[in-house]
Parts: C-alpha cells; sequence; structure tokens
C-alpha cells in the first residue's frame, strides 16, 4: 500500500502544534485594543455569511475558542488566528479577550503559523490564498532566499505543501486586476472563468473582456453579461490561434520552396564542376565575371538565411523564458 502524502491542512496544523510545544505558551485575556492586525495576514476580512454567522454564534454563546497572538512591540500583540473574532468583538462591545501568546523565531515562522491556524479554521478562497502566497513569497524574499522563479515555486512548495500545479495556478490569479477580483469576490464571476482569464497568455485579454461586459445592456444581469463576455474572449483567442497556425503554415511551405530552389542551384554548380565543357569556353572573361555574381549572390543568400535563423532562435528563447 502506498503511503499517502500529507494534506496542507495536516502539514501546517502539524507545524502550528509543533511550535506551541517548543515555545510554550500562555493564556490570558488581553484588552482588545491590544490586539493589533498581523501585517502578514491577507486573508479576507470581508463581512461575508461565515462572518455573520460567527457573530451570531460569539453574540449567543461567547468566545469558542482563545485567539493566538505574539508580543509585539510596547506591549500590543500581533494576532496569529481571529482577525475577524477581534472585529466581531468590536462590534459586540466586548473590552477583553482570551489569547494564547505564542513566540516564533523569525518572520518566516509567524508567516507558516498563520497559514497554519488559519486554513482549518475558516473558509479559504483562492483569492485568498494567492494573496497569501504571494505575502509569504515576499517573506522569502526578506529571508535571503533565492527568488528565481523555479527556485521560488519550490520554497512556496516546502512551505506550505502544497503541489507545483497547485501554487501556480493560485499566483496566476495574481494577474487578474481590481475589477476582475470584484467580480470574484462578489459571486457574479466564476472561479473557472477567472482560471481562464489569468493564465498567462490571456491575461492580456482582461481589458477588452471587461469593455466587452460594460458595453452590453445593463439590463441584461451582470453574471449572463460576464460569462458571454468570457465566450467572446475565448472566440478572439481561438481565431488568432487559427491565423498564427495559418502563417506558420505558409512560412513553412516558404522554406521548402527555398530549400527546392537552392538544392537546384547546388546541381547544377555540380554538374558545372564535373563537365568536360568548360576547357571550351570561348569567352572565358565573362564567363569569370558571371561566376563572381553568382558568388555575391550566394553570400548575400547565406547572409539572409543567417538573419533569419537569428530571428527564429531569438523567438524562441523568448518564448522559453516568458
Amino acid at each position: 500500500m502506498s503511503k499517502q502524502k500529507p494534506s496542507l491542512f495536516g502539514t501546517l496544523q502539524q507545524t502550528a502544534n509543533i511550535s506551541c510545544e517548543v515555545n510554550g505558551e500562555i493564556i490570558r485575556n488581553i484588552p482588545v485594543q491590544k490586539l493589533i492586525d498581523n501585517p502578514l495576514n491577507r486573508f479576507s476580512m470581508e463581512e461575508d455569511e461565515d462572518f455573520k454567522r460567527s457573530l451570531k454564534s460569539i453574540q449567543t454563546d461567547g468566545m469558542w475558542e482563545d485567539i493566538i497572538v505574539t508580543p509585539d512591540k510596547d506591549g500590543f500583540y500581533r494576532i496569529i488566528s481571529g482577525h475577524r473574532r477581534k472585529r466581531i468583538a468590536e462590534k459586540l462591545n466586548i473590552l477583553t479577550l482570551p489569547c494564547k501568546i505564542r513566540n516564533y523565531k523569525n518572520e518566516l515562522e509567524e508567516a507558516r503559523a498563520l497559514i497554519g491556524e488559519n486554513i482549518h479554521k475558516r473558509t479559504v478562497t483562492p483569492l485568498d490564498m494567492a494573496y497569501q502566497l504571494d505575502t509569504l513569497s515576499q517573506v522569502l524574499d526578506r529571508a535571503g532566499m533565492s527568488n528565481s522563479t523555479h527556485e521560488r515555486v519550490e520554497q512556496l512548495m516546502e512551505q506550505t505543501g502544497l503541489s507545483r500545479a497547485t501554487i501556480l495556478r493560485y499566483l496566476d490569479l495574481l494577474r487578474l486586476n481590481e475589477t476582475v477580483v470584484y467580480w470574484i469576490r462578489n459571486n457574479f464571476m466564476s472561479m473557472t472563468d477567472a482560471y481562464f482569464l489569468a493564465q498567462k497568455n490571456n491575461s492580456i485579454f482582461q481589458e477588452q473582456f471587461i469593455k466587452e461586459v460594460k458595453e452590453m445592456s445593463p439590463e441584461i444581469p451582470l453574471e449572463q453579461r460576464i460569462q458571454k463576455a468570457v465566450s467572446i474572449i475565448k472566440s478572439i483567442k481561438k481565431d488568432k490561434k487559427n491565423k498564427r497556425e495559418k502563417t506558420n503554415i505558409d512560412e513553412l511551405k516558404a522554406v521548402k520552396k527555398c530549400r527546392t530552389s537552392v538544392n537546384n542551384i547546388y546541381n547544377q554548380i555540380n554538374e558545372l564542376c564535373n563537365s568536360n565543357g568548360l576547357k571550351e569556353i570561348k569567352d572565358r572573361e565573362l564567363f569569370e565575371k558571371n561566376i563572381s555574381e553568382l558568388q555575391l549572390e550566394l553570400e548575400r543568400l547565406l547572409n539572409s538565411f543567417n538573419a533569419l535563423k537569428e530571428s527564429f532562435e531569438n523567438q524562441k528563447i523568448s518564448r522559453e523564458i516568458f
């Protein structure tokens, strides 16, 4: 039986638990005004349905779990887990909250703990994960880690337990502009369509996509306009792909035709080289002149070929990089 790979939830929670055991923790009631939002937190703070349910639950039954914090300066504490509970406490005029105080060795350990403590306690959207990975990447920068694309993805895999494909899929979402993000957060646009627009080769169509949506009749529900605009963009992309493929086919035919012509020239020159008729040429001066001109034309042909090859190689390198 194959060994099952640990889940993201289990990996990060285990990290949080180990951190608790190693560093120890103190439980204390701390004034809400002494609790500050953690700058490493990128999880949504919107007052959505989950927020409203939590507010109602706390209002009825009280706080069900301690907030986790770490010491800041001047007697304040950064929140690791409990940002929304603190906001609920402010709304309900709760003055103090039970907190577990934990210490972390460095910013990277704190960032990992923040992800681990939050990811299993709330609904985490793909956008939340994208922004949190972006913040984690910034922490890795500050830690002096190499930030080449390949190595950075490897580092994020190691820190989160996510697969390469999942991380790349989340990071794609960082290309989305504010309008598209607003539509996603307000459930006007599906994540399937969002992932499509976020892909590297499709993100250039975002402005056109938004324009298509806004030019449609406002009487049509926004969700339908968005779906129709996505279909339009897909059609445009398909047409461009077909035109590009057609152009490539024509270019290939041109190269093959050139090869045929050059091959014919090659065969004719070989025939001349092997011909005994060269001894019987009457106007040798005129023949020599034509030979020299042919040499110049062949050199021009070779220069043109080298330019074509260089242009193709540069395009190939550009595609591999971007």
